[in-house]
């Protein structure tokens, strides 16, 4: 039997792409098995990069939805300020605070907070102020003194105390004077004069407190109560 009779039933390797010949001579010789890779592969390479792009598409799409449907929220929550006024509109807040998206959802609690503490419902303006309390900044902060305020409101000046007492060494020092006068006023309602007094002297030794002159009266006239017997 000849070679050539053998060669010919002996199964074929696969065969592999050659490097078309323009880029032979281009090829050095250390990259060309980086080139045939890439030639072998490039059903398999082309499907990953495609996912790739359509990856980075859908996130580009996705941002975009969100955007529009900021800008919608947005349009709704003017109309309902603008349209709705007394229980209305805190009906109105209330419904769309459930279904508001992310970027406009402190905006509407916020107003939603504010309609409430109008309409004296002062339990849903705490259970709202409640809601904004874990966000960041400032925004955080004014919650906290709108809750103990709602709270004080309600007659429950020992829970507004505890709020304000919690915030007041958490806060900067001029967040910390807007915290020591609401904490002034609600521990002189929860009959806590020397709790109260002491505030007010805070703030009069404050370099960032103004109005000292009224500071300085409410100490007086507490201190005055506190001798006769805190009436």
């Amino acid at each position: 039997m000849s070679e050539n009779t053998i060669r010919k039933g002996l199964p074929r390797a696969p065969q592999q792409p050659e490097i078309p010949q323009p880029l032979q001579g281009e090829v050095a010789g250390e990259a060309a098995p980086l080139l045939r890779f890439v030639l072998d592969n490039a059903r398999t390479i082309a499907i990953g990069l495609g996912v790739l792009v359509l990856a980075a598409g859908a996130g580009a799409g996705y941002r975009w939805w969100d955007a529009e449907r900021t800008r919608e929220a947005q349009a709704d929550l003017g109309m309902i300020i603008a349209t709705k006024t007394g229980s209305e509109r805190v009906q109105a807040l209330d419904a769309f605070a459930a279904k508001a998206p992310a970027g406009v959802r402190n905006a509407v609690l916020l107003d939603l907070a504010a309609a409430a503490m109008e309409q004296k419902d002062y339990d849903k303006a705490a259970a709202t102020w409640e809601r904004l309390a874990a966000a960041d900044g400032a925004t955080g902060v004014v919650a906290r003194i709108g809750r103990a305020q709602a709270l004080s409101q309600a007659g429950k000046d020992a829970e507004a105390l505890a709020v304000l007492e919690g915030l007041e060494g958490s806060v900067s020092e001029i967040s910390r004077n807007a915290v020591r006068g609401q904490l002034a006023v609600v521990a002189e309602r929860a009959g806590k004069l020397e709790r109260a007094v002491a505030a007010y002297e805070q703030l009069m030794a404050s370099d960032s407190a103004g109005n000292k002159d009224y500071f300085k009266s409410r100490v007086e006239a507490l201190k005055a109560r506190m001798q006769k017997g805190g009436a």
